[in-house]
Formats: structure tokens, sequence, C-alpha cells
């Protein structure tokens, strides 16, 4: 059919076509059926209308003009008909090499190349050694100052040595991308723009400021804009750092699926000399005055044996709240521990440091930041016990004695005598209120008859800690706790077991003291920490007296962590040992089982120092819900204390009337203010609270904060409470300086491609097919519209009237 595309479009020819090409031809008007049955009748009609009409013109003159109208008739038949020409078009074209180069901001890091083979590799890139040259022989050459890895690449296109751009242009079509958090439009040469020009032209307009490197995502989205085009292949130059979105590996096996080979370019240093300060681990709340430890971990390579100092500060502050010498490890990372007591209630940003060293590769990751809030409520401690025994004097005593901790005491079987005292913080009887046990913040059951409490105010305790986020300490006895609490309300609370078990086993004492032993969850618990070391920490705890009680229990309940166990083997000891410190996560609040009535043994030979950091981490831990709480009315809070700018924000809890009661209404009016870096005054945005399905008192609201800044939540419930938190602009680039040569090791692997570095850079253009590509596509030509027909309409009208007017007719 190119035939008739040719004769009524003349010269569109098979410029760049396939000799696979090929052409149909489709009909979307009148049926050409009846177009042609409509034409044989019409001819037939003409020539008896020219025999009637015309009898006098000679027989040739009659057919010429039936065969000019029958002709005329024809062409606007085939028009009407409207056929369309439909060609699939095989072209040849030039294959593209997509660029991709990284644009984050860990490409301005200055890498100081100590190992001989880095030198080299940057040689190489320079052009001062040869693109072959061997990188485990001595390399020569100056780099003073040390390149970014951005002028690393800027020298690459600048070297005629390896000339690699005008090679690879000669396999195909260079096209770049430049990537961070998402890969932009493809920037291709113009005309008679040398290769090498332009890459460097590409390389010196990136600005290197990108926060964050999604490798994988933009791999993906590069792969979807070509996908149907010639590619000769993906050539991604990164330090490997990848730090958001899809998995670098699981793009790579889309490149392999597709069919698209791909080049793994790596710029750095897989070890530069760097030193990090991997974290700091600080305390949520802090109490006035009282020592706050922050745990730091300190990482690095090459400074092995050099000495620093560690710091802490407020943020924005030059005076160390607390510093130490620190002398760097060869491998791995350092711990320490830095403690100071704030003097100031609220929100603090501490920010550690590591001071930095000459010839670190960046300094950014020297220093880390946490937030802590400085309280000066007391925590409400309610304690009830039955009757006096020798751990619950020890434990009263300690809890009067400490500041941070107001007592609540309800001793039934004790003396009226203790109503008495002065001061006491003994009570009569237990509340059967709600508000007034809501207003505690830790609780302490100690070897009570279930019975004496009654279920009504057990069922209240257990909503107290399910709702309201508070603390419960079940303290064991022989007669009571934890046995009789089986089918009660708190029985769900507890986070072990309670058995099967007579009153005399339950009361069955060691024939000789037993040392407790703490599990490996035990050993990594904040909450029985005794030293920053775990091999010292094992040894206080081994060091402890041993106890001639515990209670017996059939096991650790499902989803509870088990910190502390008797290791006396028995018939009906659980696996592992008789839990004897455990906890478990219930609602909003916490619980802690302590499965001994000797807890006092930890005072002896060396006095109340642990005995009472013990009590005071748990005391920390229970109350932690209700102190990070805006009040204990409004029961808000965020899961962090800072999020990164683009990260979303969910900030969900209990409110409760005066009588804390839930807070019922299909929606709660509130507003969020914050001030953006660098403002004076606040922007406030509404921000309205909506209930949480099935749970009594719950709201929840969500939202992705715009701009960098500090944050405040308000509801009107508590005007004066404020959920607090800091929004900052994500500074992942700057977390690790060394080039990631495992993850482009991982996606070669997986994508069945090459990682490249200086030595071997020169190979890429010999691994990229210089063939070209073939595009296939389809194209529609209505050939109604052809200005071959329109001249032929033309013609055929103006010869038939020219031959009327030779022959004297109308």
């Amino acid at each position: 059919m190119d035939w008739l595309r040719f004769i009524l479009f003349p010269g569109s020819g098979a410029r760049g076509m396939d000799a696979g090409s090929a052409s149909t031809l489709t009909f979307e008007g009148i049926d050409p059926g009846w177009a042609v049955i409509g034409w044989i009748a019409l001819g037939a009609f003409l020539w008896w209308l020219h025999r009637r009409m015309l009898p006098n013109v000679p027989r040739g003159k009659r057919v010429a003009f039936v065969a000019l109208r029958l002709l005329f008739a024809a062409v606007l038949l085939f028009v009407a008909a409207r056929p369309v020409m439909v060609t699939t078009v095989v072209e040849n074209v030039r294959q593209k090499l997509l660029v991709l180069v990284d644009d984050s901001a860990s490409m301005d890091i200055a890498d100081v190349r100590i190992d001989n083979a880095d030198r080299a590799r940057a040689l190489i890139a320079t052009g001062q050694l040869a693109p072959d040259a061997d990188v485990a022989a001595p390399a020569t050459g100056r780099l003073d100052p040390a390149p970014t890895r951005r002028q690393l690449l800027a020298a690459l296109s600048d070297n005629s040595k390896l000339d690699l751009w005008k090679r690879l242009d000669e396999r195909a079509e260079l096209v770049f991308h430049r990537f961070d958090a998402d890969a932009s439009d493809g920037v291709e040469a113009g005309d008679n723009v040398p290769a090498a020009t332009h890459a460097r032209a590409f390389i010196d307009g990136l600005a290197g400021t990108g926060q964050s490197t999604a490798l994988g995502e933009s791999l993906r989205q590069v792969l979807d804009r070509y996908r149907g085009q010639p590619v000769a292949g993906v050539l991604a130059i990164t330090d490997g750092a990848s730090n958001r979105g899809l998995a670098p590996a699981e793009a790579a096996s889309i490149a392999r699926a597709d069919g698209v080979p791909l080049f793994l370019y790596g710029v750095g240093v897989t070890e530069p000399r760097d030193i990090k300060l991997a974290s700091a681990d600080a305390p949520r709340i802090a109490f006035l005055e009282e020592q706050v430890n922050v745990r730091l971990l300190v990482g690095g390579a090459g400074f092995g044996g050099r000495t620093t100092r560690l710091q802490l500060r407020l943020a924005g502050a030059t005076k160390p709240l607390a510093e130490e010498e620190i002398t760097l490890p060869e491998k791995g990372t350092l711990e320490r521990t830095l403690s100071f007591s704030p003097d100031k209630v609220g929100e603090l940003v501490l920010e550690a440091a590591v001071l930095p060293l000459p010839g670190e590769a960046g300094e950014e990751n020297n220093v880390a930041t946490s937030r802590i809030r400085v309280v000066d409520n007391r925590v409400q401690v309610f304690m009830i016990e039955q009757e006096p025994r020798w751990d619950w004097r020890y434990l009263i005593d300690f809890i009067a004695n400490d500041r941070r901790l107001a007592l609540k005491c309800l001793l039934l079987d004790g003396s009226p005598r203790l109503l008495t005292m002065p001061d006491t913080p003994f009570v009569a009887e237990l509340p059967a209120e709600r508000a007034a046990l809501y207003e505690n913040d830790v609780m302490l059951i100690g070897d009570v008859d279930p019975a004496r409490l009654g279920r009504d105010r057990m069922q209240i305790i257990r909503d107290w800690v399910d709702e309201a986020g508070g603390g419960l300490v079940f303290l064991a006895g022989p007669k009571f706790n934890p046995a009789a609490y089986r089918g009660t309300p708190l029985e769900p609370l507890l986070p072990v077991v309670p058995g099967d078990f007579t009153p005399e086993e339950m009361a069955a004492r060691h024939d000789k003291p037993v040392k407790l032993r703490l599990t490996p969850a035990g050993e990594r618990a904040p909450l029985l920490r005794l030293a920053e070391e775990a091999a010292d920490n094992n040894a206080i705890w081994q060091n402890f007296e041993g106890v001639r009680w515990t209670a017996n229990v059939a096991r650790a309940r499902p989803g509870a962590e088990v910190l502390l166990v008797d290791p006396t083997a028995g018939p009906k000891v659980p696996r592992g040992g008789t839990p004897v410190i455990a906890r478990q996560r219930y609602g909003r609040g916490e619980v802690i089982y302590i499965g001994t009535n000797e807890t006092y043994r930890w005072r002896s030979g060396i006095g109340g120092k642990y005995y009472s950091q013990i009590w005071a981490q748990a005391f920390q831990a229970l109350s932690l819900e209700r102190l990070m709480g805006a009040s204990k009315q409004v029961q808000l809070r965020v899961d962090n204390p800072e999020y990164d700018l683009g990260e979303r924000v969910v900030i969900s809890g209990r409110l409760y009337q005066t009588d804390f009661k839930p807070f019922v209404a299909d929606v709660v009016p509130a507003r969020v203010e914050f001030t953006p870096v660098g403002a004076a005054e606040p922007i406030r945005q509404d921000l309205p609270l909506r209930p949480v399905p099935d749970e009594a008192g719950g709201y929840r609201v969500e939202f992705t904060p715009a701009v960098a800044g500090q944050y405040r939540f308000l509801t009107p419930i508590d005007p004066t409470a404020a959920v607090e938190f800091e929004v900052v602009a994500p500074k992942l680039e700057q977390a690790d300086a060394s080039m990631n040569l495992g993850l482009l090791e991982a996606m070669a692997a997986a994508g069945d491609g090459r990682v490249l570095r200086e030595e071997n850079l020169h190979e890429l253009p010999d691994l990229i097919a210089s063939s070209g590509g073939k595009v296939t596509s389809l194209k529609r030509l209505e050939l109604a519209y052809s200005p071959v027909l329109l001249g032929l309409l033309v013609l055929l009208a103006c010869a038939e009237w020219l031959l009327r007017r030779l022959n004297r007719l109308k």
C-alpha cells in the first residue's frame, strides 16, 4: 500500500524507516462496497442519460463525457469513504546513555586521601596518572587542597587522557539527570557542543544542597521516563548514600527486568578519616536539679589512638555543661556518659559534640542533639499494703526522702495512730472516686487481698492504667500477690501468669540465698542499668546478696519483657527461670512486676546507692507517660520531640473532664502555634482534634509541617498545657562521610550491572553497545486530504467543462 501514499502524498518517502515498515488501508466513512455499487449504478444511469439527451453527439464523445463524470464521482466517493492509511513505522534512532549525577550535600565532602589506592584514584581522575594506572603502585602527584567529590567530577570532564565523555558520546547520546530526593528532567547537549564541554557545564551547574538522597527512587523515575525507548544503559555517579525512598537494589532489579545495563561509578573513599557522634541518648523526662545522664556513642575511622574532647552543652551555648577527654578507638565505637543537673524547668535542647581534629572529612556529623523536658512536678505515688513487712519499710522510707516523689500510703491492717502522725503520708481508705485515683501517677500494690480492694476499685485502677497512662507496680508476697489476682480485673495487667500453686508452695523459701540473674533483655534495659559498661553492670548485680523467697508463677505473659529471673530449677519452674522482674505495656500505661519481697537486700554491704537508683529508675519509667502528657486532663503527646521537615506529625492521647471522666465531643477545637526559624512572632493555625473510634476520650490529629521551627499544640480544655516539639531541616547527608561501596555492589548484583572506580573507568565506553536502536510507532495518514485528490477533482471538472465548450454544449 505504500505506493498509494507515494502517489497521493509525493515526497512522504521512508526516510529513517526500516525495511520492516508496513501499511494497511482502512475506511472510516461510507462503506466501500456500497460506494462501488453506487458508482456502477451511476455509470449505467449516465450512459442511458447521455444516449437519450445527446443522440446527435458521436459515440466517442459521449463515452468521454461519461468517463470524465464517472472519474469525478469516483474521486468524490473515495473521499466520502474517508480512507486512512495506518503505517507501522520502524525507525532507526540513536540510543541514549542516561547519566545520573548525585547532587546531594555529601558530594561537597573533601575526602582526605591517606590510603595510597585512594590517592591514586584521585590522581587518575585529575589526569596526573594514566587511566589504566595500577592503584597499588606508589602514587605521586598533588592533591592540595583535597578536592571535593564534585570537583573531582569536574576534573574528570577536563581529563584529556581519559577523554571519557567524548568516547561515551561516540557510543550513545548522553542525557544528564541530577538527583537528590528526586531525579530532574534530562539535559541533552545542543548541536555542535562537545560532549566534554556539555558534561563540565552540567557538573558546574550542580547546587550540591540536597539534604537527602533517594538513589533507588531516582533510578526508578528515570527508567519509567524512558521505558520503550532505546537505552544503551544507565550510568549512576554517586557516593552510594541512599537514605530515603525505594531500596536501590529493588530499583536495580527493575533495570535488569527492563533489559537496561546498569553502571555505577563510586565517588569518594570507603573509609574516610572521620569522627562521628553516632547518638546522644538522653531521658525524655528530667527533674529539676537532679542528675541527668546522657549516653554518647562515638565512632569513626582514621584517628585511632588520638585524643579529643567530648562535650555536652545547651544548643547555642559555648560553655559546656559537662566534658571529658577521650581516646578514639582504632575500630568500632566508644560509649561514654556525661551528666549534668538542669537548673530550670521547660524544654531543653542538648547538643553533644566531639571536638573536630585536623584532616576530618567533615565536621557536621560531630554533633548530635536531643531534647528533654525538665519538670518540677512531684510524682504522685499511692502505695497499698496490707500489713507491714521489711520490704515495705525500706521502700516507704526511700519514697518519703526523695524530693521528686509525693507519697500517700494505705496500710490496710496498720495502726490507727499512723493517721495522726504529723505530716503523715498515710490515708484511712482507698478512694472510691475515679477523680481521686486518677490524680496519681504511680501506684504500688503489695501483698494485698484483692477482696479488700473490691472489683469496682480494681476496675478503676485498670482503666487508669489503660486510658490515663498510669504506672502500676505489683509487689509480690507469699499470701496474695500475684496468686490471688487470678480472675480479677487486675489479672490482665500482670506481666506474669499466676500458677495453680498451693499456699504452702507460694510461701516456700529457698534453703539458702539464691543469686538473681539478669536476662539478655535485662542487661540492655535502662531500668536495671547501674553502670555504664555491661560487664560492670553484670558484676554489680552478681555482688548483690541472694534472696530466700521468690513468687512461684506459671510463666511470663505473652508480650511481657522479663528482666531478672530466679535461676533455681524445679518441676514447675518456667524455662529460663522464674520471672522476678518483668514489665509490659497495657494500653497507654506500663506495669512492673517484682516477684520477691527482699529487694531491701540490695542495700546490704553497699548501702542504699544501688537500691535507690533501681527504684528511682522504676518510678521515672512508670511516670513517663503521665509526665509527657501536657497535663493530667490533657494527656496528649507526640511520638518524638523532634521531626524532620516533611515528616508526618501525629498528636494523640486522651482528654478528660474535671472529674476525670472521658471528654466526649465530635470535634475538639485546637490550634498549633509555630515560630519559623529566624522569625520573631509565632504563626497560628487551627488544627481540630477528632475522636478515635472505640476509644473513650481518645483523640488524634495528623499534619505535615511546612516549615522548620518550634511548634506548640494547645486545646481550650487546658490552655496552659501545650504539646511542644521541633521541626528541623533534615541533615541526613552529613551523617556518614564514607562512600557506601557495599550498597553499590548490592545494586550491581541485583541489576546484573557493574561497579566502576577510577582505575577501570576507561573500560566503560567499550561496555556500551554501539549499535543503534529501533523505535516502532503507528502513523495515520488520511488520504482524503491529499492535495493530489483535490487537484484531480479540479482537473476533471475543468476537462469536462472544456470538452462541453468545444462541442458547444450547455
